[in-house]
């Protein structure tokens, strides 16, 4: 398994780290102008984004028709995707978070409330088009790939807004939409172990 992340890592390291300097800036300079913690769902869904690319940069380099004949567990090569997903989030979010709190005092002010609420609507996000995103990597070919993942996240939002919305009491609404998203999450990574494990996923539909 930490082969596995490593080798993902080199994929997309260079790229990561630009992406995080650049991510810094540009969110800063836009939690001025806007929310603050606008920056929390920007960094989680763009570092969840980069982890889905590499899927597709296996199946570009032909790297699943190798793994074949390699010691290496199709279960585990599923896992790894899954769990990078989620680390890269996590990355995502805590960034998100502190530099949220830096522009916050720049902006002379903190809300607990509106943090909790912005929190709350990264993970859920994340999770819920995760569950989507992942396994459409997995089966389908490039371009369909890309159309789910643009479709995936405002989808994700919009679940999050018509379940919150309704309900009132953001911080306690999103944090069960959140829950929710995570359960989802969890059982479309046990799917992915039982059945996408062993399909042919080399080139995609």
């Amino acid at each position: 398994m930490k082969g596995l992340l490593l080798k993902d890592y080199y994929l997309i390291g260079s790229v990561l780290w630009i992406l995080l300097a650049a991510m810094a800036v540009i969110g800063i300079a836009m939690a001025v102008l806007t929310s603050a913690w606008a920056l929390v769902v920007i960094a989680t869904v763009m570092l969840g984004m980069v982890s889905v690319s590499t899927i597709n940069m296996d199946k570009a380099s032909g790297w699943y028709k190798v793994s074949r004949v390699m010691p290496v567990a199709r279960q585990a090569v599923v896992d790894s995707k899954y769990l990078l997903y989620l680390l890269l989030s996590g990355v995502g979010l805590l960034l998100g978070m502190v530099l949220g709190m830096v522009a916050s005092l720049i902006q002379g002010g903190q809300s607990g409330e509106e943090a909790l609420l912005y929190l709350t609507i990264s993970v859920a996000m994340a999770l819920l088009a995760g569950s989507v995103t992942l396994p459409c990597s997995f089966l389908f070919s490039e371009e369909k790939n890309v159309l789910a993942i643009f479709l995936a996240y405002p989808a994700a939002a919009g679940i999050f807004a018509g379940v919150v919305v309704p309900l009132g009491v953001p911080p306690l609404s999103g944090s069960l939409v959140a829950g929710i998203s995570g359960v989802l999450y969890a059982a479309a990574w046990v799917r992915a172990r039982g059945e996408i494990a062993f399909w042919d996923v080399a080139g995609g539909v």
